[in-house]
């Protein structure tokens, strides 16, 4: 949890102003969700928080409070229409867990299917050459929290040199996933946005062979088409090999500049000199 002070504008202690650490707004987004684990609004939330604390939590406090629950596992969230967060709620002694629904795969589920899919078949895909180098990250919880949809659920980058090129190339993929019910026109505009960052955008959708939301397929291909987003079908998280590229995303001219500031805030020490060492390194 983090242990450093946040200060805000609020009631003051002999002429000071009275701190709020990021562990008292965590601990009260907590108190306030529903235990049912019904989700609440983001912007509903912010403000039953500044409430509750009685001093003005802005959305840079509130996200680093509930990014810092979301990796202990104590919140989920739900995306779209600016967001939801809800209660993970612990069994209590002697109490049975509900019995799985296969059919049912939320969304944090479908992150560890979607990485063993990009690290796979997706990376023989791209035929890198030996000397090439592919990072897959997942940035649903890193970079900053202001700008909407600037944080895709992974991202990929690939670098590779030329036999007789002399420049090297270098290619951000971006990926936002949707569960089987989450896909709509909403859906698409958020990966395009984040091509803002990044050359290629793709929505990654969780469907299922003979799922009922398969009557939104053609009207989400089509506008995937329209704004050149490439659209991936995951029909069986089980099985990797189970996604289906049904679009190729057509390259955006993102300023390098922008790229770089992209991926200096979401990747490690150890994986930005291992892109260094791609870009740089002279071919023998």
């Amino acid at each position: 949890m983090y242990s450093f002070w946040l200060f805000f504008a609020g009631p003051s202690i002999a002429g000071g102003v009275v701190p709020v650490a990021i562990d008292d707004i965590a601990k009260q987004m907590l108190a306030l969700l529903p235990n049912d684990g019904t989700p609440v609004l983001n912007r509903v939330m912010q403000v039953m928080l500044s409430r509750e604390l009685g001093v003005a939590i802005d959305q840079d406090q509130f996200f680093t409070a509930r990014d810092a629950l979301l990796q202990q596992g104590r919140v989920g969230r739900l995306r779209g229409q600016g967001g939801q967060v809800f209660l993970l709620r612990e069994l209590q002694p002697n109490e049975a867990p509900v019995a799985a629904q296969p059919e049912r795969w939320p969304e944090a589920r479908l992150m560890a299917s979607l990485k063993i899919y990009l690290e796979g078949p997706f990376r023989k895909g791209l035929e890198l050459p030996p000397d090439g180098i592919c990072l897959v990250q997942d940035t649903s919880a890193m970079g900053p929290v202001r700008g909407r949809w600037a944080r895709p659920d992974f991202i990929l980058i690939a670098a590779r040199r030329f036999k007789f090129i002399p420049s090297p190339q270098l290619d951000v993929h971006s990926f936002e996933l949707k569960t089987e019910t989450g896909a709509d026109d909403l859906a698409v505009y958020e990966a395009l946005a984040q091509t803002r960052f990044t050359h290629f955008g793709y929505l990654v959708w969780h469907l299922p062979d003979q799922s009922k939301a398969e009557t939104r397929l053609d009207e989400i291909e089509k506008q995937c088409e329209e704004h050149g987003i490439g659209l991936i079908r995951m029909r069986d998280p089980n099985d990797p090999n189970a996604c289906e590229i049904l679009l190729d995303p057509v390259r955006k001219a993102t300023l390098a500049a922008t790229v770089d500031d992209f991926l200096e805030l979401r990747l490690t020490d150890a994986q930005r000199k291992d892109i260094q060492h791609a870009m740089t390194e002279a071919r023998p």
